[in-house]
C-alpha cells in the first residue's frame, strides 16, 4: 500500500482549473509504471463525480472514466503527465480541496487528497 501523502505528490501544483464543462487538474506518476483500471470518485467540496464525469487525457488520447476495466486499461508509465477532466459544476475561487480514488492492476484501490487554489 501506497502512504496516501507519496500519493499525493502526483499532483502537479498550480494545475488547478475551470474549464468549459467543469474543472481539470493535472497529475504526473512519479513512482511507478502502473495500468489504471478504474477512476472515482473524485470528491470537490460537497460534490462526489463519479467515473462516468471523469475523463483522462494521458500521452494526448482521451479516455473516459466509466469506460476503464481490467481488460480496457491505461499504461500509464512513470514520468507520464494525466489531465483529469471533471464533467460538473466549476469550482468556486480560492483554496479547494479535492479528493481523488483510482484503481490500478497492481496495487488496487488508491486514494489521496490534494489542495491548492484555482488559477
Amino acid at each position: 500500500m501506497i502512504p496516501s501523502f507519496l500519493l499525493a505528490k502526483l499532483y502537479a501544483k498550480g494545475s488547478l482549473k475551470n474549464n468549459d464543462s467543469g474543472f481539470e487538474f493535472n497529475l504526473k506518476n512519479i513512482i511507478d509504471s502502473t495500468t489504471l483500471v478504474g477512476i472515482g470518485p473524485v470528491v470537490a467540496g460537497e460534490k462526489s463525480y463519479e467515473s462516468d464525469a471523469i475523463s483522462l487525457i494521458v500521452a494526448e488520447k482521451l479516455y473516459k472514466g466509466d469506460e476503464l476495466t481490467q481488460q480496457n486499461s491505461i499504461p500509464v508509465r512513470m514520468g507520464v503527465a494525466i489531465t483529469v477532466k471533471i464533467a460538473g459544476d466549476k469550482l468556486a475561487a480560492g483554496l479547494q480541496k479535492i479528493s481523488v480514488s483510482a484503481t490500478t492492476r497492481d496495487i488496487g484501490k488508491i486514494k489521496f487528497d490534494i489542495s491548492d487554489k484555482v488559477s
